[in-house]
């Protein structure tokens, strides 16, 4: 693709006003001219778990909506004035993004690309959103490539899209490509990887936050499991402080302690959101409670408006994909 026609090709998204079909209720059409006939079409295309159900549009309450619709806008403006620039694409795509439009920000992803093709932060993003599109060996060879790209690079801290409490970003680019290249080869059983992955992610000199280890362990201690590594799975959460002080990652360290044997099943469970029942589900399955364990994970896809992808691929792995 020539400059000139990746530039196009995220015209498409900043010329036409998408912003009123990311959220319109259900049932409700987008005024006319909003949409062009082959972006409807996307758009209508139903998107499916792995096992099979129908993914939703995010239940997105009116304020969120406005917010995010908002930050596109912004987004699509930024565009118009540096359609050349690695962070127009980037922001545009992250945008898109957080309304759960996720082909579409592959895409813009992509033609980014092709006027940056050494572009680490653009491969990070769409290894992200591959991997939130089912799309995981795509994802996984995204991360791959930017690993290289970044290897030698200083790190630095990457922007988050939406603030955390100290309105401070925690996370690096460089922790995160190891991170999430860990987390997505969960997806496709290979373990190993994961492994090794978080812990890079871990020993990276910017990214070893109190939130990170909680992360980390939660990812490497369900891969050693998987690996018939119990011992080493104990040793990990052994390794996560009972004290920790967070900002983010709250879930992941809960779990952490659950894992450990600090919290009990009622505990976490109750108010738990979906990375704990998770974590619940994953310890019915090591305790050969698989019944119990199917149960939580059908649970969770159904539930979220987008599936639960860690949820899908165990149904996948254990042969349960029938509604």
């Amino acid at each position: 693709m020539a400059r000139t026609e990746a530039v196009a090709v995220v015209g498409v998204f900043v010329s036409l006003g998408l912003l009123l079909a990311a959220c319109a209720p259900a049932g409700e059409v987008p005024e006319a001219g909003a949409m062009t006939e082959a972006a409807a079409e996307d758009a209508a295309e139903p998107r499916f778990s792995l096992i099979g159900t129908p993914l939703r549009e995010p239940d997105f309450t009116p304020e969120v909506c406005a917010r995010l619709e908002e930050d596109l806008a912004i987004a699509q403006a930024q565009m118009d004035v540096a359609p050349e620039r690695e962070g127009s694409f980037i922001w545009l795509g992250r945008r898109l993004g957080y309304l759960a439009r996720f082909s579409e920000a592959i895409d813009v992803f992509t033609a980014g690309l092709e006027l940056h093709p050494d572009s680490y932060k653009l491969l990070r993003y769409r290894g992200r959103h591959r991997a939130r599109n089912r799309e995981f060996e795509g994802a996984i060879a995204d991360y791959r490539r930017a690993a290289d790209l970044v290897e030698g690079v200083r790190d630095t801290f990457e922007p988050d899209g939406i603030l955390n409490s100290i309105e401070q970003p925690i996370t690096t680019y460089r922790a995160n490509i190891h991170y999430y290249l860990g987390q997505t080869s969960m997806a496709v059983g290979d373990y190993e990887t994961t492994v090794r992955a978080m812990e890079r992610s871990e020993a990276e000199p910017l990214g070893g936050s109190p939130d990170r280890l909680g992360s980390t362990a939660y990812w490497r201690y369900l891969a050693h499991r998987k690996l018939g590594q119990d011992d080493l799975a104990d040793a990990v959460v052994a390794e996560v402080p009972e004290d920790l002080e967070l900002i983010e990652n709250f879930t992941y360290y809960e779990s952490v302690l659950f894992f450990k044997g600090v919290r009990t099943r009622e505990e976490v469970l109750d108010g738990a959101d979906s990375l704990i029942r998770y974590a619940v589900a994953m310890d019915d399955h090591f305790r050969g409670e698989q019944e119990a364990a199917v149960r939580i994970w059908r649970e969770l896809v159904s539930e979220n408006a987008q599936g639960y992808w860690p949820a899908e691929a165990e149904l996948v792995m254990a042969g349960e994909t029938g509604s």
